[in-house]
């Protein structure tokens, strides 16, 4: 009786969302996204220049990662879903003593949006809303010695620790973030639909955080994710008008 009772249901649903009778629109999909960041990068720099590393660049980290939605049928225009992406920059120079040092840049995270969607024609639509985010940006600052580019066991993992020709340090803090955004969506095929979003992203900060334990204190508060955001998405899904 039970399955008898769900499948008149379901069928009457569908019926009902095919026809846009009770429901103005439904929509589920999910696909890759691709992205530039734009953080501010000058504090960070002013940190590099004491330690001799290039700077990071102004225009913008590259980022990749997956994102999807639906849009609620029984709210007209609401669209709901979700987030995860992250970049990552490697800056590196050699040093007179024979060593080397990297410092990577990096960020992940991912967040919920809530948007209002509507249509400009078959085609096209807009959406304005905002992601409500949480993530992670990190600073690793490493530096070796250039013996370890010729493989040696006994120097890859030494007898004491004073003699390590390997160091490095792990520097993490929280994101909580949240990112108006605007977007334009264009529905290519039935199945297929690519969507340009931009905004600004807004962030608050934990303590960093050194090794994930000892708190550090006067890390320059320029070094943040704040800052414009541009990404790309190409979904896949089912699209019921």
């Amino acid at each position: 009786m039970k399955k008898i009772v769900f499948s008149v249901f379901f069928l009457f649903l569908m019926v009902s969302i095919t026809n846009a009778q009770i429901f103005n629109k439904f929509s589920i999909a999910i696909g890759p996204v691709f992205g530039l960041n734009y953080p501010s990068v000058t504090d960070l720099n002013s940190e590099m220049k004491k330690i001799g590393i290039p700077e990071f660049p102004t225009g913008g980290f590259f980022s990749t990662g997956i994102g999807g939605f639906i849009d609620i049928p029984v709210i007209k225009g609401l669209r709901i879903g979700g987030t995860g992406y992250g970049y990552s920059y490697d800056r590196s120079v050699p040093t007179i003593n024979s060593t080397t040092k990297i410092v990577q840049y990096s960020y992940s995270g991912g967040g919920i949006t809530i948007e209002y969607a509507k249509k400009i024609s078959d085609s096209f639509d807009y959406t304005l809303g905002a992601v409500l985010g949480l993530g992670s940006l990190s600073l690793n600052i490493s530096q070796f010695s250039n013996d370890l580019k010729n493989w040696n066991i006994i120097q890859i993992s030494p007898d004491s620790v004073s003699s390590s020709k390997y160091t490095t340090s792990k520097f993490k803090t929280k994101v909580y973030s949240l990112t108006p955004q605007a977007g334009i969506g264009f529905q290519a095929a039935s199945f297929l639909y690519f969507k340009l979003n931009g905004g600004y992203m807004l962030s608050a900060q934990s303590t960093w955080k050194l090794e994930d334990e000892l708190e550090v204190s006067n890390v320059p508060s320029g070094i943040k994710a704040d800052g414009f955001m541009f990404n790309f998405g190409v979904y896949v899904g089912l699209f019921v008008k």
